[in-house]
């Protein structure tokens, strides 16, 4: 493998924005839109866990259940309890897959990936939100766009909106999002990598099933493929377009927004992916 520096740049307009996602050649982090976020200064582990600290998640070392070696089932202020001094290994909840002490000499940490405090049941939509936008201003979000009830329901059945809570040893391995849409990490507070690589690279980057790129760095099969890496500190806001392949891994205590949509460049693939989805779940005829 190879890789470049993702490209910095402090901001981009809406129609800088259209024109980059309709050919993106790489990631870009933007450093200036998050200046005025409430978020930047509320947002803490103990702010979740008192806010939303009976949200039910499942935390996996790696984060995703495919790939996971241990999984726990348990609340939001567990899981921060657990993060305060993940160096024991002790989490209160239900162990589906591996135990503490394992866990504990891997070197990996619990990292909870479904946490979404915009959910309309568990979270709180209005609190959430008023300390960080749905999504920024310059982006052109097509969602309200959609059938109504189908966007109700795709929402339902799939979350675009997550808030990352974890420490170093928390990996997320090598994935792209959801029917096709376009994302963003927004760096709140502590220090994260971030290594990305084109869409056209997936089939062989696939190969790998554990998805974890350290692994795969010295792989003579990946020996030509270009890969996009950059550090995320507070304030950092990284753009990964549809189908871009992303692996993290969590360098500090972190906390981090993130947000899926679609526009103009993925609207069609996101309507027939999402609809799919729903077919299979009996939630759409």
């Amino acid at each position: 493998m190879k890789f470049q520096s993702i490209p910095r740049i402090p901001y981009l307009s809406a129609k800088a924005l259209t024109a980059y996602l309709a050919k993106p050649a790489s990631p870009l982090i933007l450093t200036t839109v998050m200046r005025d976020w409430p978020a930047m200064r509320r947002w803490s582990f103990d702010y979740f866990a008192q806010t939303f600290g009976d949200f039910p998640v499942v935390a996996h070392a790696p984060q995703f259940p495919t790939v996971a070696r241990w999984s726990v089932r348990t609340r939001l202020s567990a899981y921060i309890d657990y993060l305060k001094a993940p160096e024991q290994g002790v989490i209160a909840g239900e162990w589906l897959k591996g135990d503490a002490e394992s866990l504990r000499r891997s070197g990996l940490t619990l990292y909870a990936g479904n946490f979404n405090p915009a959910h309309a049941v568990h979270g709180d939509p209005e609190r959430i939100f008023a300390d960080v936008p749905k999504l920024p201003n310059f982006i052109d979000n097509w969602l309200d766009l959609l059938n109504p009830r189908f966007r109700d329901l795709s929402l339902k059945v799939q979350s675009h909106y997550f808030v990352y809570l974890s420490v170093p040893g928390g990996v997320t391995p090598l994935h792209h999002d959801f029917w096709s849409t376009h994302a963003f990490l927004a760096q709140i507070s502590g220090r994260k990598e971030a290594v990305l690589f084109a869409p056209a690279d997936a089939k062989l980057l696939y190969q790998e099933q554990s998805g974890i790129v350290p692994a795969m760095r010295d792989d003579p099969r990946f020996a030509d493929v270009i890969g996009w890496r950059g550090q995320l500190g507070p304030g950092d806001f990284l753009l990964m377009p549809a189908g871009w392949l992303h692996y993290v891994e969590t360098l500090e205590a972190s906390i981090t927004y993130s947000a899926d949509w679609i526009d103009g460049s993925n609207w069609r693939a996101y309507i027939a992916e999402a609809e799919h989805t729903l077919r299979q779940k009996g939630e759409w005829q």
